[in-house]
């Protein structure tokens, strides 16, 4: 009995010494973690499952795990390093394993304006689409800003102010 404990003792803190190198490069989720920590358990029959869960509530002890956390720096660096519709945003975040109330809290602080994003987006891509036709060149930019999430007003509302007959003879 004695030497089964201290087996568990020793998977243990091998699960936590596992799961603080994977946390020390890059954040995760608790999902995430979760998904990590059971594919690690089910390549080793000797670590027993039900230590994932005590790894994991020592984890967010220490605080190195908090999802609502990852969702505030996920939706800021997506929308400064690579702009995405908030639907879209919210759809990388449900995959990623977060709850659906903790990714709307997440949204709550955030001023966020679609519109002047998909602006920043067509201007940079202008310049690629002005061998076409003007109708292919909106055709283009609602396709390409579809792809990214965002929505369709804020698509509309962006291709009626970069494509007016006014910036159109600008490009």
């Amino acid at each position: 009995m004695k030497l089964l404990m201290n087996n568990k003792i020793v998977n243990k803190s091998r699960l936590l010494d596992y799961s603080l190198r994977l946390v020390s490069k890059k954040r995760y989720t608790v999902s995430e973690i979760k998904k990590k920590l059971s594919y690690l358990c089910k390549n080793h029959p000797e670590i027993e499952v039900d230590i994932i869960n005590e790894v994991i509530n020592r984890l967010l002890e220490l605080k190195y795990l908090d999802d609502t956390e990852f969702v505030k720096d996920y939706v800021l660096s997506r929308i400064q390093f690579k702009p995405r519709g908030i639907s879209l945003i919210k759809q990388e975040l449900r995959v990623k394993g977060i709850h659906k109330n903790i990714i709307e809290g997440g949204f709550e602080n955030i001023d966020y304006d679609e519109s002047k994003a998909c602006e920043d987006l067509i201007q940079k891509k202008m310049k690629l689409w002005t061998k076409h036709p003007a109708q292919k060149r909106k055709e283009k930019a609602f396709q390409f800003l579809a792809s990214r999430g965002f929505s369709k007003e804020a698509i509309y509302t962006s291709l009626k102010s970069c494509y007016s007959s006014d910036r159109e003879q600008d490009y």
